[in-house]
């Protein structure tokens, strides 16, 4: 038997679907920015944002210097932040909003199922619970005390058969956290080049940029819980190779009259 506010909740869903207080803050979607907040998410947002400019852009740039030499390294290193800061601005703020729908939709096809299949959707709960341990009259109580309440049932079919995490934020939110990460990592290594050039402005810029991966990867290892020096040291062996290679492409076009 469905419960008798289930149709009010879906009315509610399909009628104010950016408001869904009724499910709590793990289900609040967030127009207004202190409506919810996802633990977290602001970090790794920024961490890409970081990681990606300190990362690419010295490698553009290293490429750039193995090619040529002057204000062309600095024009393209600044053409490059410019550039990786707006795609992953629009990356992220076009990720987060697909998310977002496609949380929503699947939100309101539960709660269709829930109303129309009752039963059904009652039998994959029972799935659930009984693929945990739970057996006889432990499993009915369970699924019972789940099914009373369509807030609490539709939050574990959403959890449990989908596996969709209420984790995301607000996409304008999550662009300008991308964006100004970006801005601001994708600056170090350019840094350099305003003051030098060459292999000696190259070799300063790969310096400061390994220093600040290694702040950005002991910075993630709060919210992940990896030991701080080997996330660091992964993001400098990553970011290492990338030169290494970007730069020998540089010299092979060099040579070969390019630049």
């Amino acid at each position: 038997m469905v419960p008798g506010d289930l149709h009010g909740l879906e009315r509610r869903v399909q009628e104010v679907p950016q408001t869904l207080e009724e499910f709590g803050p793990d289900y609040a979607i967030e127009l207004d920015p202190t409506a919810h907040k996802v633990e977290g998410s602001w970090i790794r947002d920024a961490t890409l944002g970081a990681n990606d400019g300190l990362v690419s852009v010295l490698t553009l740039i290293a490429g750039v210097a193995g090619a040529a030499k002057g204000n062309v390294v600095l024009l393209a290193g600044v053409s490059a932040l410019v550039a990786g800061a707006i795609s992953m601005g629009v990356g992220a703020f076009v990720s987060a909003r697909a998310y977002r729908a496609y949380f929503l939709k699947e939100l309101q096809r539960e709660l269709r199922e829930m109303r129309e299949l009752p039963d059904v959707e009652r039998e994959e709960i029972r799935e659930v619970y009984r693929g945990r341990g739970f057996r006889g009259e432990t499993l009915e109580m369970v699924v019972d005390t789940i099914t009373s309440d369509p807030k609490v049932w539709l939050r574990v079919m959403m959890q449990e058969e989908l596996g969709l995490s209420q984790g995301f934020g607000q996409p304008l939110g999550a662009a300008l956290t991308v964006f100004v990460a970006f801005l601001i990592g994708g600056t170090v290594p350019v840094i350099p080049f305003v003051f030098g050039s060459g292999v000696a402005a190259l070799s300063v810029s790969f310096v400061v940029t390994a220093a600040a991966l290694v702040v950005a990867g002991a910075i993630r290892t709060r919210f992940t819980g990896e030991r701080p020096a080997r996330a660091g040291l992964e993001l400098v062996a990553m970011a290492t190779v990338g030169v290494a290679v970007a730069y020998g492409i540089g010299r092979l076009l060099h040579v070969a009259g390019v630049g």
